[in-house]
């Protein structure tokens, strides 16, 4: 995680600096700056250069800043420090005061974590209702495949899966708003906030659930196919079925439970997945959560640091998690990863 965070620090403070055009805004941006470490600051009295500047002779070059105040001869000149000095006070207020500084574009001097943590539910709850949507969809789906294998079923599924995985996920988000929320009318178009009736929100997430899902399924609907009907051709299978066990039986009670070995890690891998495909879709339906404001902090022009920054983070946070928790699952799924760790 240091890395990326490491790496995505020192390549967004890379990027051109856009502060605040409002005077006093700004003013109040570079003094935030100096006395977070993260500039110095000096007057400069040189005759020459002050009216130079004043007469726009010589204006701001790289990320050096020329403060004028109209009620002072001198001209105030705040440069940044280096990235390393920099990152290393960002760490350390970050860890020792929870302080990830404040945004300075989208909601200028707010905190960046209060920013955050009033969208990151919106996210995790858009996300996580997408993943129990289409999990049992996408395993149903691959079941009947497999066990149907080479028939019309089996056809249909596979061909409407291939088209599935084909359509990037803010095209089948753009065509269900147009299709479901403006020609018909039956969904809002837009998210609704938390203050609106329990039903409207309900209906509100039909839309951004579907764009999350369909590719999901999909994939799901495509690996769960392919793993279980090698394990229904297997000799351990024809085995169990000699052995006195149904069709059904030796399916539920071995087939399954092998054929999920693969397939549980790569679903909870797939909700970073998921995250990601979110991001375009909240901006698409208006949803107020992190993949919204991550979009417009690197805006061209509209660069905000410490929130595109601390953006970053929730998802690299995410992502690790999710990586954790696939490596447990593994032996939970199956007990001889178990057995092998106690040897």
């Amino acid at each position: 995680m240091s890395i990326i965070l490491t790496l995505n620090y020192v390549l967004i403070k890379s990027a051109p600096e856009y502060p605040p055009q409002d005077t006093n805004q700004k003013e109040i941006y570079y003094t935030q700056q100096f006395n977070r470490g993260y500039m110095t600051k000096y007057t400069e009295e040189n005759a020459d250069i002050v009216t130079a500047i004043k007469n726009n002779e010589m204006n701001e070059t790289g990320k050096t800043a020329y403060l004028r105040d109209k009620r002072n001869p001198v001209i105030t000149v705040f440069e940044p420090v280096p990235v390393s000095k920099q990152y290393y006070i960002w760490v350390k207020d970050i860890l020792t005061e929870w302080d990830w500084g404040t945004s300075t574009k989208y909601s200028f001097g707010t905190p960046v974590f209060d920013i955050l943590k009033e969208r990151i539910p919106v996210t995790l709850r858009l996300n996580l209702v997408a993943l129990f949507f289409y999990i049992p969809i996408g395993f149903g789906l691959g079941i009947l495949a497999a066990l149907k294998k080479n028939s019309v079923t089996d056809n249909a599924i596979s061909l409407t899966v291939m088209i599935f995985i084909s359509i990037p996920s803010f095209v089948t988000m753009t065509f269900l708003l147009m299709l479901f929320g403006y020609s018909l009318e039956w969904v809002p178009t837009q998210f609704v906030s938390s203050q609106a009736d329990f039903g409207k929100q309900v209906a509100s997430m039909i839309l951004p659930v579907m764009g999350l899902s369909f590719g999901a399924i999909a994939s799901l609907t495509r690996f769960t196919r392919a793993e279980l009907t090698e394990v229904l051709t297997s000799e351990f299978l024809l085995l169990a079925r000699t052995k006195g066990l149904t069709k059904n039986q030796a399916v539920i009670r071995h087939a399954m439970r092998n054929s999920l070995v693969p397939l549980v890690p790569g679903i909870i891998g797939s909700f970073v997945g998921l995250l990601s495909g979110s991001v375009v879709i909240e901006l698409i339906y208006g949803i107020p959560g992190t993949g919204r404001v991550y979009i417009k902090a690197i805006t061209r022009g509209e660069y905000d640091y410490n929130l595109a920054v601390g953006t970053t983070a929730f998802y690299t946070i995410i992502s690790l998690f999710a990586v954790l928790l696939v490596d447990l699952s593994y032996g939970i799924v199956d007990p001889r990863i178990r057995m092998g760790a106690k040897k």
